[in-house]
């Protein structure tokens, strides 16, 4: 009896075929964007491994109900779909794994990138701790409180710190007292350059309050412009500094106040 002829390419088929194909063809897409349609391309892959099992029933009934030349040739496009699945599922998963190391490297950056810049955010703290410490006028002075007194002009200024509780007074002809020291007696000066300067100090804090003054030298001459600071734990993180003037002294002996220096174990203030 003569074999019945059937059309194998039934509208189903031909449907199932074509999505087979067009699913190969957008992996090929997809698959190198796997950093962001990762999930898109694994999902073709398992829609597609589905439609090449159900290809596998229908050719299991068709096979003898087909010519064989054309079976075979169907059979080899399915093996040649099957091997293109194979190589994109292992692509899919070496993308995978590059995406995961990629992953762990971001965060690994991330983590040095937070700490450079915490260790940057520590240095410009330090070096606003340091912007304002004594200026570098109590050049490796061991010393907790210091008052320093300056002025441009070739003049000799005096710097006199009074104890109001002993009216004891600490100046260039009484330099070591018990409430703190004269550290030096400027008599003149090169020129407004010149960086030298009168300084009080107590190497450690003497709480108490203190009448701070200037005047020029009877055997000097005037004018002068005083200017200075007072600085309490100078080039801590706990320092306090407090400037003062200009002072203007227009006549010799002319004593000009810089006003009474309040002292505790922990803070300072002036009052003019």
């Amino acid at each position: 009896m003569a074999r019945k002829e059937i059309n194998v390419f039934s509208v189903s088929f031909l449907d199932l075929l074509s999505g087979a194909l067009a699913a190969v063809i957008i992996l090929y897409i997809i698959v190198p964007k796997m950093s962001q349609e990762q999930q898109e391309a694994v999902e073709q892959l398992e829609e597609l491994q589905q439609q090449l099992q159900q290809m596998d029933s229908l050719m299991a009934r068709l096979e003898n109900t087909v010519p064989a030349e054309l079976y075979e040739q169907i059979q080899a496009r399915l093996n040649a779909m099957q091997n293109t699945i194979d190589q994109l599922t292992e692509e899919v998963q070496r993308l995978q794994q590059q995406l995961a190391e990629s992953e762990s490297e971001n965060e690994d950056l991330r983590q040095q990138l937070e700490q450079v810049r915490r260790e940057l955010e520590a240095a410009r703290e330090e070096a606003q701790r340091n912007r304002n410490v004594s200026d570098g006028k109590i050049f490796g002075m061991d010393a907790e409180l210091g008052i320093v007194c300056v002025w441009p002009e070739n003049v000799d200024v005096d710097l006199y710190v009074e104890d109001l509780s002993t009216q004891n007074v600490c100046y260039y002809g009484n330099k070591v007292t018990l409430f703190g020291n004269l550290m030096e007696d400027i008599t003149s000066r090169a020129s407004a350059e010149d960086d030298r300067y009168e300084l009080f100090y107590q190497k450690r804090v003497v709480p108490g309050q203190y009448r701070v003054y200037v005047n020029i030298y009877t055997k000097s001459h005037a004018p002068a412009t005083v200017e200075g600071y007072v600085v309490l734990f100078p080039g801590r993180p706990s320092q306090q500094k407090i400037p003062y003037g200009p002072v203007y002294l227009n006549t010799v002996g002319q004593n000009a106040a810089i006003g009474v220096l309040n002292v505790t174990p922990t803070s300072i203030s002036l009052s003019r």
